[in-house]
């Protein structure tokens, strides 16, 4: 099933008063609505894909100027306008075959195509303008903030900027612990760059590694937001 996205509403399920899921419900080019749930880790690629979209997004604002943005506004206004309405049915009994169990991505020019593998077992292809990127963000920020789940959503972004791709924690004795950690290639081609990180601390010998990491993201060197990875990095590890 292929859908083109002209719309979409997001609600929060909770278990426990815990995040259980995010109910996105799209409307599709033919006028027909589709409902899915993402739980935390495809949830967290839909993140990446989305903030990849927006920089797209404000790359061309700067390149193309008043003319993109414009058109910008006109988009954003008719998305707004076609919003399906989410059920309580929706989010009281959620569907257990319509939860994206994986989501792969392919890369257009003005566009992300998402292939999501449903729990049910079938394939449906989604496509996502790239102005609709920071709309849908909103509306799942919106989300959280009204379940009251606000916490878990800053938590969930701070970790979207980057990939952790190897984190290595000295031990006692000179040992220490190693971990790699594996991507799909669409998602590292999201990231231009790698930074290499070392967490140290005084001593009276000087300088003593505590442990040490490789990400890969788009952040500048240097910047403010690259020092803000360095933190959120660090944070990803020792948890």
């Amino acid at each position: 099933m292929i859908s083109t996205v002209l719309g979409f509403n997001t609600a929060i399920i909770k278990q426990n008063d815990n995040f259980l899921a995010l109910a996105l419900k799209i409307k599709r080019g033919d006028n027909t609505c589709q409902t899915y749930y993402l739980q935390y880790a495809t949830l967290n690629d839909l993140l990446i894909i989305l903030n990849n979209q927006m920089q797209r997004v404000a790359h061309r604002l700067i390149e193309q100027g008043e003319s993109y943005r414009e058109q910008f506004r006109e988009q954003v206004e008719s998305y707004i306008k076609t919003t399906p309405q989410i059920e309580a049915a929706e989010v009281q009994s959620p569907e257990p075959g319509r939860r994206i169990i994986s989501l792969t991505l392919k890369t257009g020019k003005t566009e992300s195509t998402l292939i999501a593998m449903l729990q049910s077992e079938q394939i449906d292809i989604i496509k996502i303008d790239d102005m609709q990127a920071e709309l849908m963000l909103l509306a799942i920020r919106q989300a959280f903030l009204h379940a009251g789940t606000e916490e878990f959503i800053s938590v969930l972004e701070s970790t979207t900027d980057f990939l952790m791709l190897y984190a290595v924690e000295i031990i006692e004795n000179s040992r220490f612990s190693y971990e790699q950690f594996d991507h799909e290639s669409w998602k590292r081609g999201l990231f231009s760059h790698h930074l290499a990180i070392l967490y140290c601390y005084e001593t009276e010998k000087g300088k003593q590694i505590l442990s040490g990491a490789v990400i890969k993201t788009n952040a500048p060197h240097p910047s403010e937001l690259e020092m803000a990875l360095l933190f959120a990095s660090t944070k990803d590890f020792l948890n």
